[in-house]
């Protein structure tokens, strides 16, 4: 009894090790080249950090830092007007720097295509916001974690301007057991250990 006792409370501590995964949080700023038409989005070469944006944050300010090329999904990036799912969810880019890997997959986004005329002539801006998850391997195996995207590319007089952002959040990450949790809990296995020994005594 006592040594079933034991081996529980040893897989049990292990479980809590191996719930020791961190998510993956922040946010950077692209800047690179692209081509769209009204159904169809091709990235170009991308690197991080662009004119006027902020900092790379969170965990990504840990590995990544401005001028790091970003690997966009070289294919075509299908979409129509409004809400769009891709199923199964599939790779948009990675960006790897001191020793991680970050993966983004893109599983749904809403697409916005529009043209018209200004004080400048005629005009075309393609507005797409998706969800996903962003994943992290190599020096640390982080808890997969949801993303999103912000990307806006308009073209007028001949000039492109485009703005790419992706941020990540925590919210589904395995929570850490805080040093109170844990003392807790091995203050009540000592307990039953205690309860277990003196029934053995009998």
């Amino acid at each position: 009894m006592l040594k079933t006792l034991i081996l529980i409370s040893a897989l049990t501590f292990g479980s809590f090790a191996a719930a020791r995964a961190d998510g993956i949080t922040g946010n950077f700023t692209l800047s690179g080249t692209d081509a769209y038409t009204t159904t169809t989005l091709n990235f170009g070469s991308a690197v991080i950090g662009a004119a006027g944006s902020g900092p790379v944050t969170g965990t990504f300010a840990t590995y990544l830092t401005n001028g790091t090329t970003v690997d966009f999904y070289p294919g075509t990036l299908f979409y129509a007007n409004g809400s769009n799912v891709v199923s199964p969810a599939f790779q948009l880019f990675t960006v790897t720097e001191n020793g991680e890997t970050f993966t983004f997959d893109l599983s749904d986004y809403t697409a916005v295509y529009t043209s018209g005329t200004n004080l400048f002539g005629t005009f075309t801006n393609l507005t797409i916001e998706g969800g996903g998850d962003f994943t992290g391997s190599g020096s640390v195996a982080y808890t997969d974690s949801p993303g999103s995207i912000n990307f806006s590319s308009q073209t007028e007089g001949g000039q492109t301007t485009t703005t790419f952002s992706a941020s990540a959040e925590a919210a589904g990450a395995s929570p850490v057991p805080e040093p109170a949790s844990l003392a807790l809990f091995g203050t009540g296995l000592l307990g039953v250990v205690g309860i277990a020994r003196r029934k053995l005594k009998v």
